[in-house]
């Protein structure tokens, strides 16, 4: 919180595959080492342009606002400044940003609070599996008109692919509130926040365009 006005949550995760993309455990010491120096500023940069795009969003302009984040400084800040926006169970994730909308990301879930959400079957990858666990989803991302299309290629838990399901019951788990009950769902066209009418992706950066 800066100013008395909360930081908007970093584009494209938790309500897109942000959602499970967007998010970092690694807590700063009170005193940062010379190594974690680095990663503060870039954190500190990506909170910046978080307040430019929330700035933009409430201003009208004819010509296109353009915000390049960079991959290093999404994963600063989420490993930092962002860490209270990490639900419960959720840690350590990192996102990579590669050619023609390709993007990876990776977190730590607790699956016990997943598997423990409703009644199973055998047939069902979670029946057996528990504990923290490290998830792995790579796709495209591509956008339009101010949505965003996400197309899941793999997921995996531990190195072991599992069914695009699993990753959609993640997702819905982590995104439910009392006005969406049934969370997130990745298989349809999700609305982007503040204005945004695009993403830009290339290698390593996200230029948001609003």
């Amino acid at each position: 919180m800066r100013g008395g006005r909360a930081l908007p949550q970093p584009v494209g995760c938790p309500s897109s595959l942000g959602a499970a993309l967007l998010l970092v455990l690694l807590s700063v010491p009170g005193a940062a080492q010379p190594s974690d120096l680095a990663q503060v500023a870039a954190g500190v940069r990506l909170e910046a342009k978080l307040t430019k795009i929330l700035d933009f969003s409430q201003a009208r302009g004819l010509e296109p606002r353009l915000t390049v984040l960079e991959e290093d400084e999404i994963n600063a800040y989420l490993g930092q400044q962002g860490v209270p926006l990490l639900p419960e169970g959720l840690t350590q994730p990192e996102l990579t940003i590669g050619d023609n909308g390709q993007v990876e990301a990776a977190v730590v879930v607790d699956l016990d609070r997943i598997r423990e959400s409703r009644a199973r079957n055998w047939l069902d990858p979670l029946q057996y599996l528990g504990g923290l666990l490290p998830i792995t989803a790579s796709g495209r991302i591509r956008s339009a008109d101010g949505l965003a299309h996400l197309e899941i290629e793999d997921v995996a838990i531990d190195g072991v692919s599992v069914p695009i399901s699993v990753l959609q019951e993640l997702v819905q788990h982590y995104t439910r509130t009392p006005d969406q009950p049934n969370g997130t769902r990745i298989d349809e066209p999700l609305p982007l926040p503040y204005g945004i009418v695009g993403l830009r992706l290339a290698p390593g950066r996200a230029v948001i365009v609003q």
